[in-house]
């Protein structure tokens, strides 16, 4: 598991068997922009592309489309992302990162570890669903022809997620909440559970999931790894 908190940069080559994208050259050079807040001009981009990326592709968007759509020029965009390459995975990393601030939030803190694992993937898929925009483009790269966009390590942010609950768990079975077992393997299923309810947002015209629903699905994986005296506990939901 790389220590790399974003490990895919313009210079990272790309991994054996993983996507590669074609970088587009800037054909100006890249200049400041006008007086206006960077970080209003940044997000306008950024707002642009997932839009784009997510109705058309990457591959058949354009730098022009984009920068049209922003309401900026192209300087701007080369000047903050470099092409549009490096807004893409910029755009990636934004997004996650938020994700990762969100749950991040629940590493430590009172109650028990059910309590505050539930708690954790319960604020996690309420982003999720603020965010289907990014989740969908995301789900489309990640499933997508190799080549159609810039080579991201998802498998990383996955990875990182995985390993977050499996370390939930593995403090809940030292506390005798859990039953004794493996937490990477406990930590499997109770991602699948997560993946579903995410995929049910993106996938069905009326999403069959919600919040709520999640509860009590989590709650019967729960009540399944508890220890004899904690089962049932979270039935109240």
């Amino acid at each position: 598991m790389t220590k790399d908190k974003h490990p895919a940069t313009l210079e990272s080559p790309a991994a054996p068997g993983k996507r590669r994208g074609k970088r587009e050259d800037a054909t100006l050079q890249p200049e400041a922009p006008e007086a206006k807040p960077e970080g209003q001009l940044r997000e306008k981009l950024m707002e642009a592309a997932l839009t784009l990326f997510t109705q058309r592709g990457y591959s058949a968007t354009t730098v022009r489309e984009l920068v049209e759509a922003a309401g900026v020029t192209k300087p701007v965009l080369y000047y903050y992302f470099g092409s549009k390459e490096g807004l893409f995975l910029e755009l990636m990393r934004t997004h996650f990162g938020r994700l990762e601030a969100v749950v991040d939030v629940y590493r430590k803190g009172e109650g028990s570890v059910r309590k505050r694992l539930t708690a954790m993937l319960d604020k996690g898929f309420a982003y999720v669903r603020q965010d289907l925009d990014f989740i969908r483009l995301m789900h489309a790269v990640y499933f997508g022809p190799p080549g159609e966009a810039p080579y991201f390590d998802f498998d990383a942010y996955h990875q990182r997620y995985h390993d977050l609950i499996a370390r939930f768990l593995k403090e809940g079975i030292e506390q005798g909440e859990f039953r004794p077992g493996n937490a990477g393997d406990m930590a499997w299923i109770i991602l699948g559970t997560v993946e579903i309810a995410i995929e049910d947002q993106i996938c069905c015209q009326t999403s069959r999931i919600d919040r709520n629903t999640l509860k009590r699905l989590l709650n019967m994986v729960f009540d399944g790894l508890a220890a004899e005296n904690d089962k049932g506990k979270g039935n109240s939901v």
